[in-house]
């Protein structure tokens, strides 16, 4: 697997550039509720996953409204030929080798060690159309929650785009329920159900242009 290597200068180049890339092709990007509480918790954000643009809309969240130091999840093989990424957080790991996927685990348990820190796993595991039925979940998640304590929290976030009244797209975000990983790894169903629960009420959300905040504007 490939670890991630923060660099401070990869950040500040990357910061200002998508920035720029989000509001050049987005119009607004609409947070329709609060982030619950994550105040000493472990965390994994579990996102849809239904474009390229995904990862960006995380790290934009993270940096307005999350605050820790960013860890995402990505496959090996497009981790080398995006290598940039890994300075900005990525780690890339080959589901098809057991044993990347024990070190992708265990590097995953190291990271979230530091309270400071979080990891983006995408429970779908590759790219799906957001109004695909059924949705397509995923067990890896699983493997990454099988050992870890009560003190992990997963949290579903739901993005959509929609086309408006403006020239350019809006984004709609949402936040979904906290789960503990004890609950999860119990009755895995139970995350199935709140990540689809969330995508369905977004969906009806943003029709109404339902929010709280705009990101582009904090």
């Amino acid at each position: 697997m490939i670890k991630a290597d923060h660099k401070y200068w990869a950040r500040a180049l990357f910061n200002p550039y998508i920035n720029r890339l989000l509001k050049k092709h987005f119009s607004n990007f609409y947070l329709i509720n609060d982030l619950p509480n994550i105040e000493g918790k472990k965390l994994i954000l579990t996102p849809n996953h239904f474009s390229w643009w995904d990862g960006f809309f995380v790290d934009l969240l993270n940096r307005k409204i999350i605050n820790r130091k960013f860890h995402i999840l990505m496959l090996e093989d497009q981790l080398k030929r995006y290598w940039f990424f890994q300075k900005l957080g990525a780690y890339g790991f080959n589901p098809d080798n057991p044993k990347s996927i024990l070190e992708a685990v265990k590097y995953t348990n190291q990271i979230l060690s530091n309270i400071d820190n979080f990891s983006i796993i995408y429970p779908q595991g590759k790219i799906y159309p957001f109004e695909q039925k059924p949705l397509s979940i995923k067990d890896g998640l699983r493997y990454f929650i099988k050992d870890s304590d009560s003190n992990l929290v997963m949290l579903p976030i739901a993005f959509k785009v929609n086309y408006e009244e403006e020239k350019l797209p809006s984004i709609y975000c949402k936040f979904g329920n906290l789960l503990e990983s004890d609950a999860v790894k119990k009755n895995y169903q139970l995350f199935i159900d709140s990540f689809s629960k969330n995508i369905e009420e977004l969906k009806e959300l943003s029709l109404n242009n339902n929010y709280k905040n705009n990101l582009f504007v904090l």
